[in-house]
């Protein structure tokens, strides 16, 4: 596809470096070199490359990690986007990548998921809030998408869109313009701490999303958010007017964590892992 690179990366390249290392140094000492030592596996891979936005010019960093088993398995797996790949946020121990930190969730859980981390922070203002949303979300539903499903066993009807703070609000936004358009795309919306986007006020973005009342909506809408954060002021007005709607086929969730505006995020992943991806 014109505009698009490929690198591949494999995971862990360094711990395995070490290892060997380690284990040459025994054999010099003569202490080493058992046969017996179990082989370091590696645990996936990362593909990187750049896709332009037909629907808004815009040049993205993808990033895709594969899970070790998918090198030999034949199962289409579910696909997981997240926006703001690049962001240097969503760790408690130190400002890694929002894709890295979440890769590193899925490979602890041993999660057989597809990652797919969307680069862009640099664009959030304009990607993530009306009227930029239209077009960020067709280059990932039309673009983006598509791609993933052509070069991956990636399974079309397993797709979750994953944000944070304006990301978060471009997850309810893209329910909203797809409910209204027709049927959603993602099977799951991961909405974390969800800011108000650009309307001004909460009650500007509950009036947005009240047009989705009495609209069938066959997807899973996850709203999570801290106990101190967005929760209190956006998240639980929202949850509760979405509750008492009209939405034939809707899953409305919602939990909450004892963590910072940032630091619900990787909470979040994992709870949304655990619930959805097992």
């Amino acid at each position: 596809m014109p505009g698009r690179t490929h690198t591949t990366v494999p995971m862990d390249r360094r711990t395995a470096l070490l290892a060997l290392a380690a284990a040459s140094a025994l054999a010099a000492c003569g202490g080493g070199g058992s046969s017996s030592e179990p082989p370091v596996e590696p645990v996936g891979q990362v593909v990187n490359s750049t896709l332009k936005s037909e629907s808004n010019g815009f040049t993205y960093a993808i990033q895709v990690y594969l899970p070790q088993s998918y090198a030999t398995g034949t199962t289409a797996l579910p696909v997981i986007y997240v926006t703001e790949g690049d962001a240097p946020y969503g760790s408690t121990t130190a400002a890694i990548a929002r894709f890295d930190s979440f890769k590193q969730v899925m490979q602890r859980r041993g999660t057989q998921a597809i990652l797919v981390g969307i680069s862009g922070t640099a664009q959030r203002n304009t990607d993530f809030l009306l009227p930029g949303a239209t077009r960020y979300l067709n280059f990932i539903t039309k673009e983006l998408a598509p791609s993933i499903e052509r070069q991956y066993r990636a399974d079309p009807k397993r797709r979750a869109l994953s944000g944070l703070s304006h990301g978060g609000y471009f997850v309810v936004a893209a329910l909203v313009l797809e409910g209204l358009a027709g049927a959603p795309s993602f099977s799951h919306y991961l909405s974390t701490e969800s800011s108000i986007g650009a309307h001004g006020d909460v009650a500007g973005f509950l009036a947005f999303e009240k047009q989705l009342d009495g609209k069938p909506l066959p997807t899973t809408l996850f709203l999570t958010g801290a106990i101190a954060g967005n929760t209190v002021l956006i998240g639980n007005p929202l949850y509760a007017q979405m509750a008492a709607q009209s939405n034939p086929g809707l899953t409305l969730l919602r939990a909450e964590y004892n963590a910072s505006h940032v630091g619900a995020d990787v909470p979040a992943f994992e709870d949304a892992l655990q619930r959805f991806f097992t």
